[in-house]
């Protein structure tokens, strides 16, 4: 024999030596029926067998561990073995019972049925009838274990079928929320594309600068709706004079020191900055402006930095009306996409302005890159872009 035919062999004997062990409560002042209980055999069950001869016994010993089967005797000195037995099913306690009975009634036969008693043994004991019953109640047992084992399974498996429901439903909900902001993001982009094409069309071939910073701050009163608008051109290092302004809701003396205010203090400080600015509160107002924000007060503001490709500030872009009417997001992207397009522009004007210039005249010497030209874009005059005009 082989060594792997012997380690089968082995592992076979072993296999069958192991029995499954079922433990049986016997309640039974006669103890016959614990030596023919004790004949009984089978190749796959081991009976475990505990006799007591009383149901306050029983009772003790149901409490203190686990049993498989019960063989009650009807009648009991202490009670009966019918209402025992439904004790037992009524406390969930999975027991697979017989009844052991002289001569039992009809209605004790029809209550045993009904409280699910798996057979009825009648006296004198059976051999024949004893392995019957007890081969019934393992049969019976064992079904029941098979039923709580698949039960326990499906209970396993809908809790995880369960958690995988919750975690797919808050993918999805995360996947929704994503493509809910992509959509938005989208809308806002192609809003932005809309409008920008737009400016661009209108501003593609135009090279005099004053009508260049009227039709810009046309189109914003369009898109934006009625607020005050300037725009302020670098005319010397670090300083900005106005080009151009719409008065929306300031008196003519109050508009003038404003504008002169926005020029020495307002449009230095956005020039600097990388990206728009959006103010919405006095908190906010004084951080970025300082002691000289009290021109402003209770005022939303947007301020754009018109840089062109090279990151030169060719004009800042400036927005302002009262807190009660503040800009919507929309506005606000509307202000922010003219920024660049502007500038463009200007170093288009400027650029065709430098070639048409007289020969000897001086532009910034040999470089004639516009970065380093001195040229004042503002108007001598202040010129009033507003709405009465």
């Amino acid at each position: 024999m082989t060594h792997q035919a012997k380690t089968a062999k082995a592992r076979g004997t072993k296999i069958r030596s192991e029995k499954k062990v079922v433990n049986l409560l016997l309640v039974d002042p006669d103890h016959s029926l614990v030596q023919a209980i004790s004949q009984f055999e089978d190749q796959r069950i081991a009976v475990k067998t505990k006799h007591v001869s009383s149901l306050t016994e029983a009772r003790q010993l149901v409490l203190c561990g686990q049993y498989d089967l019960a063989i009650v005797e009807l009648n009991l000195p202490d009670g009966s073995g019918i209402d025992f037995i439904e004790e037992l099913n009524r406390d969930k306690h999975a027991i697979q019972s017989a009844l052991v009975a002289k001569d039992p009634t009809v209605d004790q036969v029809i209550t045993s049925m009904r409280i699910g008693i798996t057979d009825i043994l009648k006296r004198p004991l059976d051999d024949k009838d004893i392995n019957r019953c007890m081969q019934a109640m393992l049969a019976k047992q064992s079904k029941h274990q098979d039923h709580t084992g698949r039960v326990e399974r499906l209970r396993r498996l809908c809790k995880k079928l369960n958690q995988a429901r919750q975690d797919v439903s808050q993918q999805v909900d995360v996947l929704c929320n994503d493509l809910v902001m992509a959509y938005q993001e989208l809308a806002c982009q192609m809003q932005q594309v809309v409008q920008t094409s737009e400016y661009s069309a209108i501003i593609r071939d135009e090279l005099d600068l004053e009508v260049l910073l009227r039709t810009t701050l046309e189109h914003v009163i369009e898109k934006v709706g009625p607020t005050n608008a300037a725009i302020f051109l670098p005319s010397a290092v670090d300083e900005y004079s106005l080009g151009g302004y719409v008065n929306y809701d300031c008196t003519a003396d109050s508009a003038d020191m404003l504008l002169q205010h926005l020029a020495d203090v307002v449009a230095p400080k956005v020039a600097t900055r990388e990206d728009l600015l959006h103010i919405t509160d006095n908190d906010t107002l004084n951080y970025w402006i300082g002691d000289d924000a009290a021109y402003l007060a209770d005022s939303h503001v947007v301020a754009v930095p018109c840089r062109d490709e090279h990151g030169e500030t060719l004009a800042v872009f400036i927005l302002f009306r009262d807190c009660n009417e503040p800009f919507e997001d929309a506005s606000v992207e509307a202000s922010n996409a003219i920024g660049p397009l502007l500038a463009e522009a200007l170093a288009r004007v400027i650029r065709v302005h430098h070639r048409s210039a007289p020969e000897g005249e001086d532009w910034g010497g040999e470089n004639d890159d516009y970065e380093d030209w001195d040229i004042d874009l503002g108007f001598s005059d202040d010129r009033d872009f507003d709405d009465e005009e």
